[in-house]
């Protein structure tokens, strides 16, 4: 079909460069699987979930209920968007992974007190010229009949484990995650909470990656990377996390990853 159509990485990288406020994510068209039809997008996004630049990569896995990984070849690629369509063999939960892909390397300036900033962000503050790589990942979940979920951790790159079964939460249960970094947690990371469409409800002024957002439904880590998630509606959410690194005096690393899932409403 005219419309599929095979787009490199490098491609992908150069169209992220010039929309530096974009998030990755990983997003199925059910979490809780009842039928074949199953897709999974995978994109980068202002808006979320409104895809706007496709995320490939040559590490998309799944990880099956044994703990067994296995990767996933892409079934359609638009500019937009990449498509998967993973096979379930058997009850329980799977992992969707993109795995860490090295992104574009932006300019970047460091304050006096250490802070970083690129893209938009160096308009509005002064400090040494050095540059950033971006890294980024997105994760999901999905549960064929009973989850009997466990956590599991790859131990690379930044992640956002559930701490219980992703798949199951309602409005006002109380889940908790941990974030890690190759296999070590990340105290005080800094959580974004998003939820579907939420641009529609409320202007936003900052975007998702801004060092200085204070959203109010951000939310912080404890010394040993855990937090806790209360959900006060129904609808799909996002979890974001920036961990940033210093390389030397020249380099900062960006590791970026999100986590996707769905809320329900109580059953009457």
């Amino acid at each position: 079909m005219n419309f599929l159509r095979t787009i490199s990485l490098s491609i992908f990288s150069g169209l992220i460069l010039s929309a530096s406020a974009h998030v990755p994510f990983l997003k199925p068209n059910q979490f809780n699987v009842r039928h074949d039809r199953l897709q999974i997008e995978s994109a980068f996004t202002e808006f979320p979930f409104q895809a706007d630049f496709a995320m490939d990569s040559p590490l998309f896995s799944m990880t099956d209920p044994s703990g067994k990984q296995t990767p996933i070849i892409p079934l359609a690629k638009t500019a937009a968007a990449i498509y998967l369509e993973p096979t379930l063999n058997g009850d329980g939960t799977y992992r969707i992974n993109a795995g860490v892909r090295k992104g574009p390397k932006y300019n970047a300036i460091e304050t006096t007190d250490g802070k970083l900033y690129f893209a938009e962000d160096m308009k509005k503050k002064e400090g040494r010229k050095t540059f950033l790589q971006y890294f980024s990942g997105a994760d999901t979940y999905l549960a064929k009949g009973d989850p009997a979920y466990q956590p599991r951790r790859m131990n690379t790159g930044v992640e956002i484990i559930p701490l219980s079964s992703p798949n199951r939460i309602l409005v006002n249960d109380k889940i908790s995650f941990q974030v890690f970094q190759n296999g070590k947690p990340v105290p005080n990371a800094r959580i974004v909470v998003v939820h579907d469409n939420e641009h529609y409800e409320k202007h936003r002024v900052e975007d998702l990656y801004d060092v200085e957002n204070v959203r109010g439904s951000n939310l912080h880590a404890d010394k040993e990377g855990v937090f806790c998630f209360t959900p006060s509606r129904a609808g799909i959410f996002l979890l974001f996390v920036t961990v940033h690194k210093k390389i030397n005096d020249d380099l900062w690393e960006s590791y970026n990853t999100s986590l996707t899932f769905e809320v329900n409403l109580a059953v009457k």
